[in-house]
């Protein structure tokens, strides 16, 4: 009887967080589809000049787009070095534990670091280029990490047999290890922007501003966002959070594409690939 009451117990207090989150998750999607009624095509292609979010829309693509090409490329070659190359000692844990602390930075900090830096230091000023560089650096943890999983998942004989081939190791890493990885590299990178893509904290003072006319025409302009846009409203300008709601659900829905692209892709290669599974 005890038993029975303890497993009761146990089912009750692991059932309460779950049925807290799913509640919380239901009203965030309830509340976001309060902003259907808000939207239409017009709306989304229309100049924010003119009362739309075109500029907002393709800014957030453009500030994503940006960073998550900065960051693939450092985040994958830093995976293969720490993977493939570099040696068990002090060094290498003081890598780790730094990209670790990286990932547990508060993004204000890192947005305030951006603006000292990236802004002042090296006169980029806000501009999508230093929005660029600051989400980067908040990718780069989750883009190393994810790449690293993916090449310890696939088996040493792929490369021991190129290697066993007369080739050298960058080359047997490069063109059976990564390829192989690839799917999960990629995963990676796309949850890493859908990380960065609601940042508001981050880009607040490197990147955004509220109106500008058009789409910036070269890296060292301003550019719009969803996530910032919401933000000025609400805590600047003092609208009411119904107001928002319309953007807010955009916002939503391109991260939602992104980790739902993220998962239908992993899931495809875990089948053609049975060393995934």
């Amino acid at each position: 009887m005890k038993r029975e009451t303890k497993e009761k117990t146990l089912f009750t207090a692991l059932g309460i967080p779950m049925v807290i989150c799913l509640l919380a998750f239901f009203w965030i999607v309830y509340i976001l589809l309060m902003g259907i009624g808000t939207l239409n095509w017009n709306i989304l292609t229309t100049s924010v000049l003119k009362g739309g979010m075109f500029e907002m829309i393709v800014g957030t693509i453009f500030l994503m787009a940006g960073a998550a090409g900065i960051s693939s490329p450092l985040g994958v070659l830093a995976a293969i070095y720490l993977v493939e190359y570099a040696p068990s000692g002090k060094m290498t844990r003081v890598i780790d534990q730094a990209i670790n602390n990286l990932a547990g930075f508060p993004s204000i900090v890192i947005g305030l670091f951006g603006y000292m830096f990236f802004c002042r230091q090296l006169g980029l000023g806000v501009s999508l280029a230093s929005g660029w560089l600051t989400l980067a650096l908040m990718m780069l943890p989750l883009v190393i990490r994810g790449s690293e999983e993916s090449i310890r998942m696939v088996p040493t004989s792929f490369k021991e047999a190129a290697l066993a081939l007369g080739t050298t190791k960058w080359r047997a890493v490069s063109s059976t290890t990564l390829p192989a990885a690839a799917p999960g590299v990629v995963t990676s990178v796309i949850l890493g922007i859908a990380r960065v893509a609601g940042e508001t904290a981050a880009i607040l003072f490197t990147a955004c501003v509220l109106i500008t006319r058009g789409l910036p025409k070269s890296p060292l302009e301003p550019v719009m966002t969803l996530a910032y846009n919401i933000f000025v409203k609400i805590v600047a300008l003092g609208a009411s959070p119904e107001s928002v709601f319309g953007t807010a659900l955009v916002l939503f829905l391109i991260v939602a594409s992104l980790v739902l692209f993220a998962t239908v892709l992993r899931a495809y290669y875990r089948r053609k690939q049975p060393w995934l599974s």
